[in-house]
């Protein structure tokens, strides 16, 4: 796993969970303990990247065709929220 690919993951995961100010969140927390979500989060990043075009929403080959989702490659998908806690609520005012 490249270093900034784990960096990005930790920051999306960071801002999913609303503890970007919280200095407990440190990468090395998050690591220690959901190490498998940033696990998951660069493995599909990375796959998404590899097969999406800049610019382009689907794709069609022979009898394969390939939609894409709006969804950022760095996004914390519903099966990554599964192995994180709920968010932190944020305080207004």
């Amino acid at each position: 796993m490249a270093i900034l690919d784990e960096d990005k993951a930790v920051a999306c995961i960071k801002g999913y969970l609303n503890v970007l100010d919280n200095p407990i969140w440190t990468k090395e927390y998050i690591l220690a303990n959901y190490g498998t979500a940033v696990e998951l989060l660069v493995e599909k990043a990375s796959k998404l990247n590899s097969l999406k075009t800049t610019g382009v929403k689907s794709m069609s080959e022979g009898g394969q065709s390939m939609t894409f989702s709006d969804n950022e490659a760095w996004s914390v998908t519903d099966d990554i929220k599964t192995l994180l806690p709920a968010p932190y609520a944020r305080m207004m005012g």
